[in-house]
């Protein structure tokens, strides 16, 4: 019996020492998780024709890119409104051009904003550095003579929702597009059977949709496997009457995946809350 309670003393330190080694493993690496493509390294591409490249020289010494898109007619007469787009953290600004071509071509510039240590742009991300640099740009964007100050809406998929939502508590936003959005990133730990404890940054759309108070189109895809419609959900119950939900059936986590519904979509958000005219 002795040995056998050995073994079992044994056998659970191993299993403590296992688990132990596992959060340390996922706390020292999550960075890989959170921002994976910050591990890519540059890429010698310029902004397509009829960009504007705006490079953000930032207090710490990073340099991050951005592309902007300006309507035709834009101008310090004909105003337009704007949008500023935060892609997810596998993407880059120029794998969501389509984006761009959308806005455009309904009227609005598109600022497109890349992320710390994302291909040509310097520095490591985390959220405060994201949060620092997402006001630096809205602050650029909203001082240019085409730009309709008051119709400045922000749009962001997966973790650039959470980026957005942050965005929307700390500037004058006009209206809020979260998409795939998570709860926060403890929670989206928790839906890979990591402890929340361990996530060294929150990026709390849970907070952050409470404190904003404007209007939030909150798009999730049913099928989403990797943040699971759920807390979409979630955030739309806290958000109340702010809110407007929209699940898509058997769309996963890479929303959209037919422009011509979501972005009918957009359009009647935009127009409900007079950032654009209603379409005829």
């Amino acid at each position: 019996m002795k040995s056998w309670r050995r073994f079992g003393a044994w056998a659970a330190m191993l299993l403590v020492g296992a688990v132990l080694a596992g959060c340390a493993a996922a706390y020292s690496l999550q960075n890989e998780f959170v921002f994976p493509n910050a591990a890519e390294g540059p890429m010698d591409r310029p902004p397509p024709t009829g960009a504007v490249q705006h490079w953000l020289d930032t207090s710490d010494g990073a340099r991050v890119e951005s592309w902007l898109f300006l309507p035709a007619g834009a101008s310090a007469d004909a105003t337009v409104p704007a949008v500023i787009f935060f892609h997810g953290n596998s993407d880059y600004i120029e794998t969501k051009l389509e984006y761009a071509d959308f806005y455009t071509r309904r009227g609005f510039a598109c600022l497109m904003v890349e992320y710390r240590g994302y291909r040509r742009s310097t520095g490591d991300p985390s959220e405060v550095t994201l949060a620092t640099d997402a006001d630096a740009f809205f602050d650029w964007l909203a001082a240019r003579p085409e730009i309709d100050a008051t119709r400045i809406v922000v749009h962001g998929h997966s973790l650039g929702a959470a980026i957005a939502a942050g965005l929307a508590t700390r500037r004058p936003v006009r209206a809020l597009v979260m998409v795939s959005a998570f709860r926060n990133l403890p929670a989206l730990f928790g839906r890979y059977h990591l402890p929340g404890a361990l996530a060294r940054d929150r990026f709390d759309n849970e907070r952050a949709v409470v404190a904003y108070g404007g209007p939030i189109l909150l798009v999730h895809g049913e099928a989403d496997e990797i943040v699971p419609v759920r807390q979409g959900r979630r955030l739309a119950e806290l958000a109340g009457g702010n809110a407007h939900f929209i699940a898509y059936p058997a769309v996963d986590h890479d929303v959209p995946w037919d422009w011509r519904v979501f972005g009918r979509d957009l359009e009647d958000f935009y127009a409900a809350n007079a950032v654009m005219e209603a379409r005829h």
